[in-house]
């Protein structure tokens, strides 16, 4: 046992200690045969492990006579402590590589909290998904992405829909920041130019309400929206609306971030009644807005956008974007959008 603790602690320092110390060098041999023979059920018919020990406690012996027999007494339950904390790391690092590779994140429990993660909004859940179900996302990395087979009822594109042009669709929260940073890339991209870009609203759940408080209300506006088009604003005024959450300014701060931290409800909803009229909607078209986005129906809207968020896109992070055959779960670069 103590030999195998040896090897692996000599195979973590060779590629430093190995190029420099000849010595080294002939130990980490000596330590990978007789380590080799221990785990194929052999003997080892070298006595390196005693060599070692005797080596490490002849440096004790006479300074520290008493750790030196402790350690002679307890090599081997150190040996089996260090093998069991290495194979534990091994696999917890192999876990957290899938992850990351299956959902974009080591951390599918809670996405923001893997610093190796891009930029998202994690879609925290109540429960850390299985390695059996690592395992079975793993197609997913491999399979071709179709915008179309997302799509929300209805649908809108920002620009009018060209059968010339591929199709793209983003999974987004009005309040996530990061789906914000996302929609500036795709501006500054001119993406929205060159795809029929559509979006599905997901407000992002957490502890039985929203993770952004306003996000619900803000998606039900969106919606709505969807079914009041006005024939004298060429983009869908659910675009523009979404347009101003992420780029317009008050005096002291951007609006999501008063939307999410300083505006009440009423405050929120003065504020979009404001946009609607700049769109061009009259004050009985406001109330009626106003009274669809409290309809009951809302509900079952937005429960349609979660099953297709959580049962078929599956994602975890927010915002997600599917285009070209790809799927991204994070902010994509302006170049890459390009």
């Amino acid at each position: 046992m103590f030999c195998i603790a040896v090897f692996i602690i000599f195979l973590i320092l060779y590629p430093i200690l190995g190029i420099f110390s000849p010595e080294y060098r002939r130990m980490f041999k000596k330590a990978w045969v007789c380590a080799f023979k221990r785990i194929t059920f052999k003997p080892c018919d070298i006595s390196f492990g005693e060599e070692l020990k005797n080596k490490i406690l002849s440096k004790l012996v006479f300074k520290f006579p008493k750790t030196a027999k402790f350690i002679d007494r307890t090599a081997t339950y150190w040996a089996f402590a260090f093998i069991a904390l290495s194979v534990w790391s091994l696999i917890y690092v192999i876990i957290g590589g899938l992850n990351l590779w299956v959902y974009d994140t080591c951390d599918p429990q809670n996405g923001e909290s893997c610093a190796l993660s891009g930029e998202a909004c994690g879609v925290n859940t109540d429960k850390s998904p299985s390695i059996i179900d690592t395992i079975g996302r793993i197609p997913d990395r491999f399979k071709t992405w179709n915008a179309k087979d997302y799509l929300p009822t209805p649908a809108t594109y920002y620009k009018s829909y060209d059968s010339n042009k591929k199709d793209a669709i983003e999974f987004i929260d009005p309040g996530c920041k990061f789906c914000k940073k996302l929609w500036q890339n795709i501006n500054q991209a001119g993406f929205e130019d060159k795809y029929n870009l559509t979006y599905v609203v997901y407000p992002i759940p957490q502890n039985g309400g929203y993770k952004f408080p306003h996000s619900y209300m803000l998606a039900s506006y969106l919606e709505v929206l969807k079914t009041m088009p006005l024939e004298s604003s060429s983009i869908p005024t659910d675009w523009r609306l979404l347009d101003k959450i992420f780029t317009d300014n008050t005096d002291k701060t951007d609006v999501q971030n008063a939307i999410n931290s300083i505006w009440n409800k009423e405050q929120v909803i003065s504020q979009i009644h404001k946009y609607l009229k700049e769109f061009g909607y009259n004050d009985e078209q406001i109330k009626t807005i106003d009274q669809k986005v409290e309809n009951d129906d809302m509900k079952d809207v937005v429960l349609a956008h979660k099953d297709i968020v959580e049962n078929k896109v599956k994602t975890i992070k927010i915002p997600t974007i599917i285009f070209d055959g790809r799927r991204w779960d994070r902010v994509v670069d302006v170049e890459t959008l390009k």
